[in-house]
């Protein structure tokens, strides 16, 4: 039996190499922001201020209003 498989070309695995990874610096930094909130969200409930940690916040990246979500009302 002889069947024939498509073998991916080189010019599209390189494209896929660059999608992926783009998707990760791009989660990357969202992680990095998630971790940054987390803990100065810890710290004001803990403290009371949120000047104990330092701003490691990407100064390039504009911050996005979000909408709160049922997890943050449980944290008051």
């Amino acid at each position: 039996m002889n069947t024939l498989r498509k073998k991916a070309s080189p010019h599209r695995l390189v494209g896929v190499e660059h999608l992926m990874s783009q998707a990760l610096a791009e989660f990357e930094a969202e992680s990095r922001m998630a971790c940054r909130a987390l803990r100065l969200r810890m710290a004001v409930m803990r403290f009371g201020v949120g000047s104990v940690l330092p701003n490691d916040l990407p100064r390039d990246v504009p911050e996005v209003e979000r909408p709160e979500t049922f997890l943050s009302h449980t944290l008051h």
